[in-house]
Order: structure tokens, then C-alpha cells, then sequence
């Protein structure tokens, strides 16, 4: 085909699928009163925009050393209905994140973001919380987007698992133990410090998201919490945003940017994702341009097939965004990028939701 043919077949490809990404941390921003989720948002230039006080002290104490401009503004101007809209978005996970600052009050703090997450719902018509795979099927029929929750660290229950089913009901429909640090349920990939797998409350968390149909997510859970969600869970499971080379290495050997975590057994992780029915979803965060996430995405393929891959975009910030997928508007610039590097019609519909729908319909009750 000749540019003219690529360009009009990934459009038309772009709009017959059903696109979902499998992370975000838009309920930051959203909870902290700086945006609304209707509105197309603008942050000001990084190279002249001036921190307020207090922000780089912020910066020094924080977990992530993230710039000034990202730790402040952090998803704004990447996630929004006009841009879900405009990149042909039909399903966004948007994660319950607790920052170490938010500890204290973490019930609360998680509670205000699932409120946020339904007050947009009402104040949208063009949004809606997905709770199943007919939601999806009709946003997609009705040209519409939706939100789906999720957890990123069961702190949002406190220490008390009876409140998964609470969260269950206000839409929670997938769900990781841990991020980076240890918590009551697991630990995280905290890197040099040495780390354990889940906790008896961890295990029965496992149990129960099997049993109410909650998507279980192995993001930041380490390898050992890795192995024995793998042996307790009855269901498939994901990786919500990976960078896949980098952290599943061909050869086994620990990238610098991920000293003193365990990037060991790669090849035999791939394979438990593939044959538990799993998928990784490749993150955009901190790649270059569009081409490093192609490349991975061609990664995953290459090792354990396209049955096994999705998008787990992460944007935070517009320092640290790919050149050309900067923002979810520009989504249908990867589909023609597959396009031109050769992939077929079905294997890419599986990549932008065809592989989420599969583990949607095998895991959800309803």
C-alpha cells in the first residue's frame, strides 16, 4: 500500500475497533480539585513555567524525583473526554493511586477519587463507568467513552479486605496489590531493599477477587508475589503497564534504570503470562517516540504471541511523553504505525482491545 492506502486503512481499522488502555492516574488531578474531566485541559510550557513555592521541596521528598512541571500538573493535558474522544478511546482504566502523603487518610482519600470518577459520569453525557463487556459493546455502538476503575495498591481498603466488595459495587473491576512500596497485602518492587511475596490477607485477596470477577493486575507486585499469584489465581490476569524489553529482557540482564530489582526468569514469566491467558500491557511513559512503543509491543509478539499484548499507556507529564503519542488524541497515529510495519487487521485489533475484551468476558460476572 502507498501512504495514502496506510493512512486510510488504519483510520478505518482505528474506528472499527475497540480501543482500551489499561492505565491512567487522571483521578489524581481530578480529586485535587485542578481539572475537570470534561474539559480539554492546557498545562503552560515546561521550559517557562515557574514552580510555586514549596513544589521543589515537594519534589526532593517525594518517592519518584519527577520535574517540577510533571510533579505538579503530573496527567493533565494527556487524559480528557475531548482527547478519549479525538484518539477514538472507548475504555480508560483510571487507577486509585495513594502518594506516601495520603496514607493517614488513605479510605478517604481513595473514597474521594471514586466519587470524582462517578461525579464525572454525571456530569458528562459523553461518559459513562464501565462495569461490563455490554457497557463496552453499547459506548462503542453509541460513539461514547467510559472509565473503569481500578486499584494501584490495596491501601484504598486500609487493612480490611471486607471493604473489596464495597469498592466492587462503586465499580472497582480490576485491581493490583501493591505499587512500589510493601503493604499489609504484598510487596511492591521497592528496589535494593529485599522484598517477600503476598501476606495471608494478600492470599485471601486473591481468593476474593477471583470469586466477585475482579481483573487481577501484577503491576509493581515483585517476583515472588509474581510466582504466587500465579499459583493461587483461578482466572487470568494482566500486567497493566509494563515496559516489556526492559523488564522481561531477552537475556536476563538487569537494565541500569531498574537496578536491584529481579529481572531473572524472564522468559519462564512470559510464558506463565501466556499460558495463565494473561497480557501485558505496554506502557508509553518515558519511551522516546512512537517507534520504542512499537517495539515493544513487537517484543511481546516475537516472545509469546498477539494474543498476550495491550496498551497500558501511564502518561505522566509532557516531559516524559513519546514523540508523536504524547497524549491519548494521538492514539490512531499507533494503529498506523502497525499498519506500516506490517501487522495484520486482527492482530492489532487485538492490541488496541481485542485481547482486554477476552480476559473482560473470561473474569467479569456480568
Amino acid at each position: 500500500m502507498n501512504q495514502i492506502d496506510v493512512d486510510t486503512h488504519a483510520a478505518a481499522l482505528h474506528q472499527q475497533a475497540i480501543v482500551i488502555d489499561g492505565h491512567c492516574d487522571i483521578l489524581m488531578p481530578i480529586a485535587d480539585n485542578k481539572m475537570r474531566l470534561g474539559q480539554r485541559v492546557e498545562v503552560p510550557d515546561p521550559a517557562t513555567w515557574e514552580a510555586p513555592p514549596g513544589v521543589k521541596a515537594a519534589v526532593e521528598a517525594s518517592l519518584y524525583h519527577f520535574p517540577p512541571h510533571t510533579y505538579y500538573f503530573n496527567t493533565m493535558s494527556q487524559y480528557d473526554i475531548p482527547r478519549f474522544l479525538e484518539g477514538g478511546l472507548t475504555v480508560q482504566v483510571c487507577a486509585i493511586y495513594l502518594q506516601d502523603h495520603d496514607l493517614e487518610r488513605a479510605l478517604q482519600r481513595a473514597l474521594e477519587m471514586t466519587w470524582w470518577l462517578h461525579r464525572e459520569v454525571e456530569d458528562n453525557d459523553q461518559f459513562e463507568l464501565v462495569t461490563s463487556v455490554a457497557d463496552i459493546h453499547r459506548l462503542k455502538r453509541e460513539g461514547k467513552c467510559g472509565g473503569l476503575l481500578a486499584f494501584e495498591g490495596f491501601e484504598a481498603l486500609g487493612f480490611d479486605l471486607r471493604f473489596l466488595d464495597l469498592y466492587y459495587k462503586l465499580g472497582l473491576r480490576m485491581a493490583g496489590l501493591t505499587h512500589s512500596r510493601r503493604n499489609a497485602f504484598a510487596d511492591g518492587t521497592q528496589a535494593d531493599i529485599k522484598t517477600g511475596g503476598l501476606t495471608q490477607l494478600g492470599r485471601q485477596a486473591i481468593k476474593r477477587m477471583n470469586e466477585l470477577g475482579i481483573v487481577i493486575d501484577l503491576a509493581h507486585l515483585n517476583q515472588v508475589g509474581f510466582w504466587e499469584v500465579m499459583e493461587l489465581t483461578q482466572a487470568p490476569v494482566i500486567l497493566s503497564h509494563s515496559s516489556p524489553r526492559q523488564l522481561f529482557p531477552a537475556d536476563g540482564q538487569s537494565n541500569p534504570r531498574y537496578r536491584g530489582l529481579d529481572l531473572s526468569r524472564s522468559r519462564e514469566r512470559l510464558e506463565a503470562m501466556a499460558n495463565n491467558g494473561g497480557l501485558i500491557g505496554v506502557i508509553f511513559y518515558n519511551q522516546a517516540n512512537l517507534d520504542e512503543v512499537a517495539a515493544d509491543i513487537e517484543f511481546v509478539i516475537d516472545q509469546i504471541g498477539p494474543d498476550h499484548i495491550g496498551l497500558g499507556s501511564d502518561l505522566y507529564g509532557v516531559e516524559r511523553a513519546p514523540v508523536g503519542l504524547e497524549d491519548m488524541s494521538k492514539l490512531p497515529a499507533l494503529t498506523r504505525r502497525l499498519v506500516e510495519r506490517g501487522h495484520s487487521d486482527e492482530t492489532i485489533q487485538k492490541i488496541l482491545g481485542g485481547n482486554y475484551m477476552r480476559i473482560f468476558e473470561q473474569v467479569w460476572k456480568s
